[in-house]
């Protein structure tokens, strides 16, 4: 399992995922790798990490999807310019 969070200062993410080899042991299994270097890298080396652990492909694409949401959720919102009043 696979599970993508916010981190708490707001920058970057976090994700969550299973150690295979470690199934037995719920203590040891689970790892939490934290990306805040910039989108594009980011998911880029989340693509790298779901592929090295031969996660599931269609599971994946969702996670990266996850991901590009919480960082979407990050940037800053854009100051709207007031309206020309009409002449």
């Amino acid at each position: 399992a696979v599970g993508v969070v916010e981190n708490p200062n707001r920058k970057g993410f976090t994700v969550v995922y299973k150690k295979a080899k470690a199934t037995n042991k719920p203590a040891k299994n689970q790892v939490r790798r934290s990306f805040k270097a910039g989108a594009r890298r980011s998911l880029h080396k989340v693509k790298r990490l779901l592929r090295a652990n031969s996660y599931r492909p269609d599971l994946a694409k969702a996670t990266l999807r996850r991901a590009s949401a919480v960082l979407r959720s990050q940037r800053p919102i854009k100051a709207k310019k007031p309206k020309a009043a009409a002449a």
